[in-house]
Formats: structure tokens, C-alpha cells, sequence
């Protein structure tokens, strides 16, 4: 606390000490410019900086002309947005895959960019598989050997906005029999 009493007076005194001040410049021998407050090279030269501490008016601005809502381009109108088809590239209908692991490597062709607020969700017979992404692909992981179908849905806020065919692949994995 008694460090304050000292250093608030001090506090307020500075920048009232550097409203108006002349500061001296030079280039050292190594062509370094330096700045400071009293000359400290021989080749030193005085700028005498502006007082800024005279209260100046504040500036004006012109208002902004309104801008009616319907010629606003800031984000494209889900109207005027091309329609959203999906199809899955891979795996292909009916393909059987073998992987010991379960994985399944699942990419999907979109028609356009998608919007924002659009999203990709995959179904794995019919129950979504992961959360709903942006990414066009997936790699499915620890799946269960046999058959399974799989599709692709595009939703925006909530909404089924477009969805792809079915299509079947077969999981093939090892399997130890118990003797």
C-alpha cells in the first residue's frame, strides 16, 4: 500500500513531462539508428516532436447510406443455391473388402461447395455413424465382419436437404474357429 502513495504521483507527473519534448537522433558506427532524450553521439541531431497535449476536436464522420437488405451480398440465399446431390465414389455397390482390422474406407461425391450451415452425415445400416462433418470422406474403424449398407445425408439447420443411394459392401475378416 505504501508502494502505491509513492508511485501514483509519480504516475500521473509522466505524461505531463512528455506532451511537448525534443529528442535527438544519430546513426552509430555500425549505421544503427538510435533515438534518446539528450544527445549521447557527436553527430546527434535534435527533432523537436509536436505537442499533442492541447485538446484537439474530435473528428467527423459522415453517416453510412442505408443499405436495403435485398442488395446485400454478404452470404449467398439457400434459394439461390444449386441443389445438393450426393453419391458415394468408394467403396462401389456390392464390393467385397477384406480387412482383418475392420476398416472401411468410405468417400462420397458432392454436386457443389457445400453452405454454411450445411452438413454430411453417414449411415452405417441405417444408424448414423460419427458426428455430422464438412469432409467428404471417412474411415470407418473396428467394423463387424458381413454385410452392410451404407449411405450418405446432407443436412442444413436440422433439415434433410439431399441424400445419396444405398449401397452394399461386404466386410470380410479373419476369424479364429475354437477347437
Amino acid at each position: 500500500m505504501k508502494l502505491f502513495h509513492f508511485t501514483a504521483p509519480l504516475l500521473i507527473t509522466i505524461p505531463l513531462s512528455l506532451s511537448a519534448q525534443d529528442v535527438f537522433t544519430w546513426e552509430d558506427d555500425n549505421g544503427v539508428i538510435h533515438f534518446g532524450d539528450s544527445p549521447q553521439h557527436k553527430n546527434a541531431k535534435l527533432i523537436s516532436l509536436p505537442d499533442h497535449s492541447a485538446a484537439s476536436p474530435a473528428p467527423t464522420f459522415e453517416q453510412p447510406e442505408p443499405v436495403e437488405a435485398s442488395t446485400t451480398a454478404s452470404s449467398p440465399s439457400t434459394k439461390s443455391l444449386a441443389k445438393l446431390e450426393l453419391a458415394i465414389e468408394s467403396p462401389v455397390h456390392d464390393q467385397t473388402i477384406r480387412s482383418n482390422q475392420g476398416f472401411i474406407a468410405v468417400t462420397a461425391s458432392v454436386s457443389r461447395k457445400l453452405a454454411v450451415g450445411e452438413q454430411l452425415q453417414l449411415l452405417l445400416d441405417g444408424n448414423k455413424y460419427g458426428a455430422p462433418q464438412i469432409a467428404n470422406n471417412w474411415q470407418l474403424k473396428n467394423i463387424d465382419r458381413g454385410t452392410h449398407t451404407l449411405s450418405i445425408q446432407s443436412f442444413r439447420g436440422g433439415k434433410l436437404i439431399a441424400s445419396s443411394d444405398s449401397i452394399t459392401v461386404h466386410l470380410h475378416r479373419t476369424s479364429l474357429k475354437k477347437q
